[in-house]
């Protein structure tokens, strides 16, 4: 089964007869992302255009599998070209969303993406975790979502800052765990199939974001 259908099927499972209505928005955030990774590196310009609907759509949505975002506020740490972000909120567009990237030129590509995709209540904020954190009117969240950052140590106090205190941290992983070795950590779900390989759901409570002591060792 090619990518495309794949996916489309996936969605069908997700969302019994809407995936009808929502493979046209993904299909133009495709021809999106691939217009601006052309000038501006959003992903990997190394992956074909056909592998985006399994390795970057279908995995972004993984969390809906075992988790309901409906009318949730949401911060997407280091959203680079909107992943998963922008894949969660066309599924859930009850849910308000802030994407948040250090590089300027991503978030006004983000921009430009929201606008043309015609999305409501999502946020595309240029700063750096730490000083986001430190603004003294920033929103709490109720989830932080994040595919593709390491979650360094200087990271755990501004995240926790950001939480809600019943909120918690929700990330993707493959097979490397060292940067969440030490910190207690509920595995949510779990995938390993020839499509996307190991793919692993973790939550991570607000009151579990305590700095780490000491590196964790490389299994």
């Amino acid at each position: 089964m090619e990518t495309k259908e794949f996916f489309r099927s996936y969605l069908e499972r997700l969302r019994p007869g809407k995936s009808g209505d929502l493979m046209p928005q993904f299909e133009r955030y495709l021809a999106l992302m691939l217009e601006i990774n052309a000038t501006i590196n959003l992903v990997s310009r190394k992956m074909p255009p056909e592998a985006y609907w399994t390795q970057h759509f279908l995995d972004s949505l993984r969390p809906l599998e075992c988790l309901d975002i409906k009318e949730l506020r949401l911060l997407d740490f280091g959203s680079g070209g909107g992943l998963p972000g922008i894949p969660l909120k066309l599924l859930e567009p009850d849910s308000r969303f802030d994407l948040l990237d250090s590089t300027a030129k991503k978030v006004r590509a983000l921009e430009e993406m929201i606008q043309s995709l015609g999305l409501r209540r999502v946020n595309c904020l240029c700063h750096r975790l730490e000083d986001y954190a430190c603004l003294p009117r920033h929103p709490l969240y109720d989830v932080i979502v994040c595919r593709a950052v390491s979650i360094e140590d200087r990271y755990l106090e501004p995240l926790s800052k950001l939480l809600k205190p019943e909120g918690f941290l929700l990330l993707y992983k493959s097979h490397n765990l060292e940067d969440i070795a030490k910190l207690e950590k509920e595995l949510l779900l779990e995938h390993d199939d020839p499509v996307l390989g190991l793919r692993r759901i973790f939550r991570i409570k607000r009151g579990a974001l305590r700095p780490v002591l000491g590196k964790a060792k490389k299994s």
